[in-house]
């Protein structure tokens, strides 16, 4: 299929064709030109015009994150009604972006969940950069990818966010947790860490959902609704 940009060029050149046939300059004046036109498009089309070339994306992997946003909104929502989820939020702070898939406020803390969705066997420590996840391709040969730890990626969202509310007069720690939410997600997990994670082949929901009930950092009923009001403005 042609480009919108490619389509244009293309009319353009058969209109100038017509046009020099019509006035009889064609041979003398127009076939050079339209030779050499000819030539520069399709150099053009193979080479840059980027508007042609759709922009990749991997639909598996999208349609992976809105199953895992799902299901982590199914287990939050048996929070009570007085715990507030945001979801997919964005903060930024010295220069670093963080997108945060899950922000629990209540009288028990400040949460940040971030989910995955996975179905893969995942190897590592909670302390390194990166683990292995060890997977089978649809032909059935097994093969291994790294994956990004999760937890560090939680430590910069804990960073942001509690920056941020550091800046509107809010000084309060902020919890955070991994939740894997594929139940054919095999955990082999090493170290400690101070940020917990979940897995629900391990049936963690509840585990879950009582770690934000029983948070020690408490916080009164004006400060939920100032936080609240705060993450509402990103």
């Amino acid at each position: 299929m042609f480009g919108k940009t490619t389509f244009i060029v293309i009319l353009i050149y058969v209109i100038s064709i017509i046009v020099s046939i019509v006035v009889d300059l064609f041979s003398k004046v127009f076939l050079p030109l339209n030779v050499c036109f000819g030539f520069a498009l399709l150099m053009a089309k193979v080479v840059c015009l980027e508007d042609d070339v759709p922009e990749y994306i991997d639909t598996d992997i999208l349609v992976s994150g809105i199953r895992g946003e799902r299901s982590a909104a199914k287990v939050l929502a048996a929070l009570p009604d007085s715990y507030t989820v945001f979801q997919n939020v964005m903060v930024t702070y010295d220069n670093k972006k963080s997108e945060i898939d899950n922000i629990v406020v209540g009288k028990s803390g400040v949460f940040i969940i971030e989910i995955k969705n996975h179905n893969s066997h995942i190897v590592g420590d909670l302390q390194d950069r990166y683990w292995t996840q060890h997977k089978v391709g649809r032909g059935g040969t097994p093969y291994t990818s790294r994956m990004y730890n999760p937890v560090k990626q939680v430590g910069t969202h804990i960073y942001c966010l509690a920056n941020y509310l550091r800046q509107n007069g809010v000084n309060t720690y902020i919890e955070g947790m991994v939740y894997f939410v594929n139940k054919t997600c095999l955990l082999s997990l090493t170290g400690n860490n101070d940020i917990s994670v979940y897995s629900s082949s391990n049936r963690d929901e509840a585990r879950l959902c009582r770690r934000i009930l029983s948070g020690n950092h408490k916080l009164d009923l004006r400060s939920v609704k100032h936080i609240c009001r705060l993450i509402n403005r990103l």
